[in-house]
């Protein structure tokens, strides 16, 4: 074995003895076995994955070196709103109620409300799970409302709360 490659093979060991991700320490085994010696139908054989999938590691490695096996993620599809959209969309919530905007008197905002607010103002179109997600990202959170009568009683509340402590004692003895 050359020097060049007893070199790369330490690497590749003690990149494997520094990584406690399991699907990292894979690749380092099958860059491992590949400078030992191992064909790649083998290799893919001990470690349990294709021969495709090792061939792309190895390939990987040999343009890119270690580095080009480190796992990447996708960052998904680019969001329908631009950031300034965005931007309109979180200042409307936290600033504005839906009927300041033309909506029918309602409390609060709701992802359908809101959904029809950005397709009328953007034309475009997103589904209630979407506007759910866009407003978790913006910083909301989901919260479900509470409500008081704005007529109650106090004081007949205050007897009724009495009278059930009062049964609930009873069913206790």
């Amino acid at each position: 074995m050359t020097k060049q490659k007893n070199h790369e093979l330490q690497n590749i060991i003690d990149a494997m003895k520094s990584t406690n991700n399991r699907r990292m320490f894979e690749r380092y085994q099958a860059v491992k076995l590949y400078l030992e010696g191992y064909l790649i139908i083998q290799i893919a054989e001990i470690i349990g994955r294709n021969r495709i999938t090792v061939s792309t590691y190895i390939h990987t490695y040999l343009a890119e070196g270690l580095s080009g096996l480190k796992i990447s993620y996708s960052q998904g599809r680019p969001s329908f709103l631009t950031e300034s959209q965005k931007q309109q969309v979180k200042h409307l919530v936290s600033e504005q109620r839906p009927e300041d905007v033309g909506f029918p008197a309602e409390m609060n905002w709701t992802c359908p409300l809101l959904r029809e607010w950005i397709k009328r103002q953007f034309k475009i179109q997103y589904t209630d799970r979407g506007v759910l997600k866009l407003l978790k990202e913006l910083g909301f959170s989901c919260t479900r409302p509470t409500y008081t009568l704005a007529k109650a009683n106090t004081d007949k509340q205050e007897e009724f709360k009495k009278i059930c402590e009062s049964q609930n004692s009873l069913i206790n003895e």
